[in-house]
């Protein structure tokens, strides 16, 4: 190898390190994390709770869609997390799932986090084998899309209760989705939610965790009152946007550490 060409690594190296390391100093990492509560306690699958209707009820299942993150800065320009990297699928029975690790955010103080919990159009529509990671049906986000109805359950809740029919095995199901149609006007279920976080700074040397509390006592009566003795099943429907309503008030930011 001849000197010039040696040379010409040397400098392609040295400038690939500064380029790499001025990215890393000009960004860092956030995690958000969400917690299941229910009138305040810890959601448990093995436990009994009672929602504002008086029906006691038991969980087996609460999965959800976490997408098109946007931080917002104090100066009032914001940050869009890149679309193929900001769409998560959380289940309460993987607590993995539940910590939604965000990197190469610009480093800044920032006032505002908004997140969607659902999946847009687009990605409803998009070519099924462009869908990947928390979309791939087949994998992730299997038994979260109606083959039936070519779209993605945005929200699942499922459990038992003695106010859900015999018949049904005293099972309830809340199955929401809708994103409004793509030749014809359909519900829409999507929601967004914006959360206020004075004093949130990204920096490369300190990591923001940023705690979210679903408190699923609301999914019954934040703004429509949801009986399961009165609908134990939901699939599809106009109630779908009213649940969408209800459990969307349910997520509240509780609070804003450092690791």
């Amino acid at each position: 190898m001849n000197l010039k060409i040696k040379g010409l690594l040397l400098v392609l190296t040295i400038g690939m390190l500064l380029g790499f390391t001025s990215k890393s100093e000009d960004s860092g990492n956030l995690t958000i994390s969400f917690n299941h509560l229910f009138k305040g306690q810890k959601l448990d699958f093995t436990q009994e709770f009672t929602n504002s209707h008086g029906e006691k009820m038991k969980f087996s299942t609460l999965n959800y869609f976490i997408s098109n993150i946007k931080l917002t800065k104090k100066d009032g320009t914001s940050y869009i997390v890149p679309q193929d990297s900001s769409y998560f699928l959380v289940k309460e029975s993987e607590m993995q799932s539940k910590q939604i690790n965000l990197k190469q955010i610009p480093k800044g103080e920032y006032s505002a986090i908004t997140f969607t919990v659902g999946v847009d159009s687009l990605r409803n529509t998009m070519d099924i084998a462009k869908r990947t990671g928390a979309l791939d049906v087949g994998g992730i986000a299997k038994g979260m899309y109606w083959i039936w109805n070519s779209g993605y359950i945005f929200f699942k809740l499922e459990g038992t209760s003695p106010s859900a029919p015999d018949q049904q095995k005293n099972k309830f199901a809340y199955h929401v989705g809708g994103f409004g149609g793509y030749n014809s006007r359909t519900i829409n279920s999507i929601r967004t939610k914006e959360f206020v976080a004075s004093g949130l700074e990204v920096s490369n040397s300190k990591r923001p965790v940023v705690e979210i509390d679903v408190e699923l006592a609301g999914m019954f009566d934040a703004h429509t009152p949801i009986r399961i003795a009165e609908r134990s099943t939901v699939m599809w429907g106009d109630i779908s946007t009213k649940i969408a309503d209800n459990y969307i008030s349910c997520f509240k930011m509780a609070n804003l550490s450092y690791k």
